[in-house]
């Protein structure tokens, strides 16, 4: 059956429960390239419309601004779904994550933070009955009650809390396999 949500079709059962990433840090990305992008168009427009070569600005314009909507479509369509028999995970890079119910060995929530002094931020992992992560919100791009709603849903796994918050580096030192490649330092797995 396909259900269909604002900018998402999923095509799979009774979707229970969707979530979807912030939308400030999209804002927040548009002014950054817009802070970025407008000072250096004037000044590539005003050096070439005098020698005639403004067609070649107009073109590589044409293909960033192609390329930004591109991205934003991406953006709106990123979302997290529970259904009766599967987690869902639609990536903005990699298609969609579909973990069956059934694999769901824990769930981990956790205060995280990248160093003692940034604030820090809930995260979910969802491993499986080996420890190994099947799917990871975190809360850099997921606001706390949607993860919060996330989990509510995922009853058939017990659900871990960490009391204490946990830094990158720690996390990194006791349970690197929960984290994505780019966040592990292979100098301090054990």
């Amino acid at each position: 059956m396909s259900k269909r949500g604002r900018n998402v079709t999923i095509e799979t059962e009774d979707v229970v429960v969707t979530v979807r990433v912030r939308q400030g840090l999209l804002a927040q990305g548009i002014s950054a390239l817009l802070a970025l992008s407008v000072p250096v168009l004037l000044v590539l427009y005003w050096l070439t419309i005098p020698t005639g070569d403004w067609v070649w600005v107009v073109t590589v314009q044409t293909v960033v601004l192609a390329a930004v909507l591109l991205g934003v479509i991406r953006y709106l369509r990123v979302c997290v779904s529970v259904t009766p028999t599967h987690l869902l995970e639609r990536r903005f890079f990699f298609g969609t994550n579909r973990v069956p119910l059934t694999s769901i060995g824990r769930v981990v929530m956790l205060e995280m933070h990248r160093t003692m002094a940034s604030q820090s931020r809930l995260q979910m992992f969802v491993l499986d009955a080996a420890g190994r992560p099947l799917m990871r919100m975190r809360g850099e791009y997921w606001s706390r009650n949607d993860i919060n709603r996330i989990a509510s849903h995922l009853t058939m796994a017990p659900i871990e809390h960490v009391d204490h918050p946990v830094t990158l580096d720690e996390l990194q030192s006791t349970r690197p396999e929960m984290l994505y490649w780019f966040e592990r330092r292979p100098s301090r797995m054990p």
